[in-house]
């Protein structure tokens, strides 16, 4: 597919933005509910991150998905990422984790949903 997350560009991103809320890692660390450690490898690029992640460092900045990702993600199909935002945008965190679990139950059941 050629489609890939650069991972060094999205963990810049993120250091400038914490940088710019005058955060340091730790604090962003103990609001994630994440090791300062695990944290600076996110921002090192040197962590893969799941989608649920993703989601929830995206509301922690409070910025949209495709915000982040911007200049992340190559290779792909740019709409896939605002659809993806537009669906996540003003969800409840109980309403995101709802959303991700239902996304994980299709996924795992593809095969059987295709007509």
């Amino acid at each position: 597919m050629g489609e890939q997350i650069d991972y060094k560009a999205l963990g810049l991103k993120m250091k400038q933005k914490r940088q710019q809320l005058e955060l340091t890692q730790e604090k962003v660390a103990e609001k994630l509910d994440l090791s300062e450690s695990f944290y600076s490898r996110i921002e090192r690029g040197d962590r893969v991150l799941s989608v649920e992640s993703l989601l929830k460092i995206a509301s922690f900045y409070d910025v949209s998905l495709d915000w982040l990702m911007l200049e992340s993600y190559s290779g792909g199909d740019d709409k896939l990422l605002v659809e993806i935002d537009a669906i996540f945008r003003d969800k409840t965190p109980a309403d995101t984790s709802l959303l991700l679990n239902l996304l994980k139950v299709q996924a795992e059941n593809i095969e059987r949903l295709r007509p």
